[in-house]
């Protein structure tokens, strides 16, 4: 008699055991997605969560919650950190949608957002993770600085890069192509290496202007770098370059006159006045001598 009740009673335990397991399996998260996929620091952004009912019978008041209070970066946007679905069907999903925002002091990375999920008559909340990526991106800009470019006259270009983004950029490099009225006599890239957050730098290239060179050109720029998770972005810019005639230049005050003319002619002058000078202490000496 005391064997049946002990078998009996460890036949119930496996039973419940299992119902445990069961039940440890009824929900899933099969979907994640975030609105962007990547977010930067101080943005918002939405996080959707899809939950499946892999039960035979529908489940009723689902409650789906995130525990920010484990996480560095994130928190409620206007919205609360849970979210309460009616009923999932047997074998369906339906979605849980949170607005969040990440600090303005978050660090690149990809962060993992504890979830639980209860719902009626389950004993033991069900745990999962999520990961989202914070990605502090750079915004590269570009412009024109140096001397005035005079056509049929070398000259230089100065490529100013600013970075007004979030995150620094590595490993940056400036091309310059090739274009019609424009010749690049140095070499057309230039490795400028990092341009942190908020920092600039410019790269120099030599070039030949033609004489023909039209009044205004738009020189392509092209940018190689990586950003703080390694990404490998390539951008073109357009910087317009003007160009003016020797002349121009000068009726603006862009450079000085030439005054090559002046200086021969004074020099000429000093020079008379240095001989009549000359000739007139002669003939003075000679007057005393006599």
């Amino acid at each position: 008699m005391e064997n049946k009740i002990r078998n009996r009673f460890w036949i119930l335990l496996t039973a419940i055991f299992l119902a445990q397991i069961y039940l440890v399996s009824s929900l899933t998260i099969n979907s994640v997605s975030s609105n962007p996929n990547e977010v930067q620091p101080g943005e918002k952004f939405s996080l959707d969560l899809k939950i499946e009912n892999n039960l035979d019978d529908d489940i009723e008041n689902v409650i789906v919650s995130l525990d920010l209070e484990k996480t560095l970066y994130f928190a409620p946007y206007q919205s609360s950190n849970e979210v309460m679905i009616d009923e999932i069907g047997s074998g369906d999903d339906e979605k849980a949608s949170f607005d969040l925002i990440v600090s303005s002091d978050a660090v690149s990375g990809t962060y993992n957002i504890p979830v639980q999920i209860t719902y009626y008559n389950l004993t033991t909340p069900e745990k999962f993770l999520v990961s989202v990526i914070i990605n502090a991106k750079p915004k590269i800009d570009v412009s024109s600085e140096g001397e005035v470019l005079i056509k049929g006259a070398k000259g230089k270009i100065s490529v100013k890069i600013v970075n007004s983004g979030l995150g620094d950029s590595k490993f940056l490099s400036v091309s310059l192509n090739q274009i019609s009225g424009v010749q690049i006599t140095s070499s057309n890239k230039v490795y400028i290496g990092n341009v942190d957050s908020n920092d600039f730098d410019t790269a120099d290239f030599n070039i030949l202007v033609n004489a023909d060179a039209p009044s205004s050109i738009n020189l392509p720029v092209q940018l190689t770098y990586t950003d703080s998770r390694n990404n490998e972005i390539t951008e073109n810019k357009i910087i317009s370059i003007k160009i003016y005639t020797a002349k121009e230049a000068t009726d603006l005050g862009l450079i000085g006159r030439n005054n090559t003319f002046a200086i021969i002619i004074s020099i000429a002058g000093v020079l008379v006045l240095f001989l009549i000078y000359r000739r007139i202490r002669k003939r003075r000496i000679k007057r005393n001598g006599q």
